[in-house]
């Protein structure tokens, strides 16, 4: 009885951890203020496979990063449907797209909003994925010196009004 448990955990712990099957869809955005350049500095790390998802849904075919075929634009397409500011209800992407870069199981995407301003009562938008994935949820993290904040956008809540 004991080696059945231990090898059902087995099991269900590779399972768990295997890239293709994690039992959770994420997002982590960090948006940190460079104060030598003068500009917000955006990192957003996402699953590879669940964009590859996301991506296929939005393009309505099959996409994977190691094709490559225009992928920076349609990342950059995807990402200024999804992600952006909101302003008169309309959604306002006043940033530059830089790239991404895969790494292991995940891929980052990086953007720049050339700006000095706080973000302090405006409306952002990060609405990554949840079109996909009923249960996504897409952390942000916010900092500018010594001031940080973190909002969770989810299917229900994809606009926040940032403090």
């Amino acid at each position: 009885m004991k080696n059945a448990f231990f090898v059902f955990f087995l099991l269900a712990s590779n399972s768990i951890f295997a890239a293709k099957n994690h039992p959770f869809h994420t997002s982590i955005t960090e948006i940190v203020f460079n104060e030598k350049d003068q500009l917000w500095e955006v990192s957003i790390r996402l699953f590879q496979d669940d964009f590859e998802a996301g991506l296929s849904a939005f393009q309505g075919k099959k996409f994977q990063f190691q094709d490559r075929v225009n992928a920076d634009e349609l990342v950059e397409k995807y990402m200024k449907t999804h992600v952006g500011f909101q302003v008169n209800r309309k959604l306002q992407t006043p940033y530059r797209y830089i790239g991404f870069e895969p790494q292991k199981d995940v891929i980052w995407v990086y953007l720049e909003i050339p700006t000095q301003q706080q973000f302090a009562g405006v409306y952002f938008q990060n609405s990554l994925l949840v079109d996909v994935f009923p249960d996504q949820t897409n952390l942000v993290h916010l900092a500018r010196q010594d001031k940080k904040m973190s909002y969770l956008f989810k299917k229900d809540t994809c606009i926040l009004l940032l403090e």
